[in-house]
């Protein structure tokens, strides 16, 4: 995320630059009150500034107020820095709008400790504007999505004439960790080429411009078509075979999804089903983390809760691996097929949904409904086992074991209520 300091003193100016920098932050540098408005008001403005109040120029006090007065500038973060630690003058800091005040001498860890906080509220204030990015090879129509760190854009494919999807990742967000983590997605899809994966068209890797822009599937998710087609059950059961097809050759090029879930998997006019968003996939080939830091790597909890494996819900990435994937796709059926999570979860917290899943049984299906199919009950059970080992060992295999069952009850209706 890009920082603003704007200090006239050089010794203060240097010595908090030197520690934010270590944190992860972009800084720009301002020796004044005027050049800290300039760099404020240009077209990429930083969203966070830590402003003096005596400033040559312009004061910081007066350039917060004019900052947040006025209507069309972007949600900035603004943290007042003063050598006066009186309360008049922070309520006069308040007042004019800003966001947090500090007093000289600044000790690092609060200083820290103050800007992630900003950084918090800053990610969930999108910009108040959109600017339609240029991207070579395509022509940009409008925006179709935002999140946290990156906007989706709808364009035109001008070589193939096919509608796209272009994943741009937000500069003025993007830490170290979440470009990293959208390379590795760009190489993931890279890597791919089957009909059930998005294909990815192109992509761009540069800290001001990083992007990627893939087949734009003019469908709807999972969820969303099950909620308004009500599929027969047999049919839940064939996409989410076709869904197993994807993860094999996901699998097969080394790559765990590790978010599998009803958003992630796109259902277009022919009622195909895809599977989208690498976005947290981890390489089956990178070597196994040291028990003592996997918390502080992969071993944090990532994934939507719901979804999640109980070796995912604790936080050991040692023992997440392809399997996980399977446990996500049962755990859809299991929802789909009977209208109740697994674990109980459908009515708890994130954490407590965590914790459900890293610590009980999963309940079996005959509890929830005694006339379901024991042959299928056998394969979800299977499929939810705590212990990899004893889950299908491939999406491969899961695949053949739903179609075989669809085989044996062709002419048959699941229970599912």
């Amino acid at each position: 995320m890009k920082l603003l300091i704007a200090d006239d003193n050089p010794v203060w100016r240097n010595l908090i630059s030197a520690a934010v920098e270590t944190w992860g932050y972009r800084i720009e540098l301002a020796a004044d009150g005027n050049e800290a408005y300039r760099l404020l008001r240009s077209e990429d403005p930083p969203r966070l500034a830590l402003l003096d109040w005596l400033m040559p120029g312009m004061e910081g006090v007066e350039i917060c107020r004019r900052i947040k007065q006025d209507p069309e500038h972007p949600f900035t973060y603004i943290i007042l820095l003063t050598s006066r630690d009186r309360d008049e003058d922070m309520i006069q800091g308040l007042d004019a709008g800003a966001d947090d005040y500090l007093t000289k001498p600044i000790v690092a860890p609060l200083l820290k400790s103050r800007l992630a906080a900003a950084r918090r509220i800053i990610e969930a204030v999108p910009p108040m504007k959109w600017t339609k990015p240029q991207i070579e090879g395509f022509d940009v129509e409008h925006l179709i999505g935002r999140g946290a760190f990156a906007t989706v854009w709808k364009g035109m494919h001008r070589a193939s004439g096919k509608p796209a999807a272009i994943k741009i990742i937000r500069a003025d967000l993007a830490t170290d960790l979440v470009f990293e983590r959208f390379a590795r997605e760009i190489q993931v899809m890279r890597k791919m080429n089957h009909p059930g994966i998005a294909t990815i068209y192109a992509s761009h890797l540069e800290r001001d411009l990083a992007y990627y822009a893939m087949e734009l599937i003019d469908g709807e998710s999972l969820a969303n078509y099950i909620t308004s087609e009500s599929p027969r059950a047999t049919r839940i059961i064939e996409m989410m075979a076709t869904v197993c097809d994807a993860l094999q050759h996901a699998h097969d090029h080394g790559v765990i999804h590790r978010d599998v879930k009803p958003s992630n998997i796109m259902v277009g006019p022919d009622g195909q089903p895809k599977l989208v968003d690498f976005g947290l996939s981890k390489s089956m080939f990178r070597m196994k983390l040291p028990t003592s830091n996997s918390s502080t790597h992969d071993g944090a909890v990532l994934g939507t809760p719901l979804y999640m494996s109980p070796e995912q819900a604790r936080g050991d990435a040692n023992s997440v691996d392809h399997r996980s994937d399977l446990y996500a796709v049962a755990t859809i059926l299991y929802l789909f097929l009977l209208r109740e999570h697994p674990h109980g979860a459908l009515s708890l917290s994130r954490e407590e949904t965590i914790d459900a899943i890293a610590n009980t049984d999963p309940r079996p299906a005959t509890e929830i409904n005694p006339k379901f199919n024991p042959k299928l009950e056998s394969i979800l059970s299977r499929c939810l086992s705590d212990d990899p080992d004893e889950r299908p060992q491939s999406a491969g295999q899961l695949a053949r074991e739903l179609r075989g069952f669809l085989d044996d009850r062709a002419a048959s209706r699941i229970p599912t209520s």
